[in-house]
């Protein structure tokens, strides 16, 4: 479902309802819904054709956003030339990197693509994940626990300066409304 209303100044804001998520945008964008195996799944699609998947529906089954805190083991560069010479090839960088300070490095998560925090929006808590270079890691959010019970998740990949702040303050408009 799709309704709009107007902002401040004049400024025409967008709402945009899935299941029973409400986001308010001053970017029109298309809501495209689809069909989903064990989920409600749809696409908020902006004019540059960027795409946001959002998935709604039991917790377990929604993307919780951890996969993207992915980080390959980190080795001493030291131990590089060994690694080589056992693997027979240098190690691409989603299987190995190298370091002078490897165990700090891991530690801290220093070559994950994404940033992860927690806050509070309208009473429910949520997870952001923002990338640490812009244009290259996921920006995006998931709640855990919705007051029905249910989980949602929205994220886009790769997005530009523009997109991604645009994203980040609709996302910081999210809203629980009951269908009932």
């Amino acid at each position: 479902m799709l309704s709009s209303c107007s902002g401040k100044r004049g400024e025409k804001i967008e709402s945009y309802r899935f299941a029973n998520i409400v986001l308010r945008s001053p970017q029109k964008m298309n809501l495209v819904t689809a069909k989903g195996v064990d989920s409600q799944v749809a696409y908020l699609i902006s004019s540059k054709n960027d795409t946001l998947v959002m998935e709604y529906g039991n917790k377990g089954v929604i993307d919780n956003l951890h996969e993207y805190a992915f980080m390959p083991q980190v080795f001493s560069f030291e131990t590089k030339n060994s690694i080589i010479k056992h693997s027979g090839k240098v190690p691409k960088e989603d299987e190995a990197l190298f370091s002078k300070y490897p165990e700090q490095d891991a530690e801290e998560k220093i070559f994950n693509k994404n940033y992860f925090l927690y806050d509070t929006i309208n009473n429910m808590i949520v997870k952001f994940v923002q990338p640490k270079k812009i244009g290259d890691g996921v920006t995006g959010m998931y709640i855990p626990d919705l007051p029905d019970g249910h989980s949602f998740s929205i994220y886009g990949k790769n997005l530009d300066s523009t997109e991604h702040a645009f994203t980040m303050k609709m996302l910081r408009t999210v809203s629980y409304k009951d269908s009932k």
